[in-house]
């Protein structure tokens, strides 16, 4: 009884911020057309990776839309000098990459290896997915005037 008490306070008071939050982030998301087309990109491509039938499959095509956000961001850096962003952008294909030929090796091994190692490569892509997906949000975010977000 305890517990759900306990959780109840939390809700009551993370409720609101997380309402906030939202509104901040839709208004941003609103007004800038182009994060409302690369989230909604984004949003088919996680789609089409939830209907991949096995593991492998839905890994593979996340880590097909993972380099295709880091290819717009590639594309999106003008400078001739290496960006955060164009550094940031390079190391989630190489990570989409190693996620790829651990999928490759993995097929190879035996039924009993490859239920044993395949956690520990979802968990790898779903890690690369996560922080792609932050920081096309923190982009969002930082994009817009500080003042239309409350700061």
């Amino acid at each position: 009884m305890a517990k759900k008490k306990s959780t109840g306070v939390a809700l009551a008071v993370a409720w609101p911020l997380a309402k906030k939050v939202a509104a901040q982030v839709s208004v941003i998301v609103a007004n800038n057309p182009e994060i409302q087309k690369r989230l909604e990109n984004l949003g088919k491509k996680f789609a089409d990776v939830q209907r991949a039938r096995t593991p492998e499959a839905k890994i593979a095509r996340a880590m097909e839309s993972v380099r295709e956000q880091a290819e717009i961001v590639l594309r999106s850096e003008t400078s001739a000098a290496e960006s955060v962003a164009s550094v940031q952008a390079m190391g989630w294909k190489q990570r989409a990459d190693q996620v790829e030929r651990a999928l490759r090796i993995l097929q190879h091994q035996p039924r009993k290896m490859q239920k044993s190692q395949l956690p520990r490569i979802e968990a790898m892509a779903d890690s690369l997915v996560a922080e792609v997906l932050t920081s096309l949000i923190d982009d969002a975010v930082d994009g817009e005037p500080r003042d239309q977000i409350g700061r």
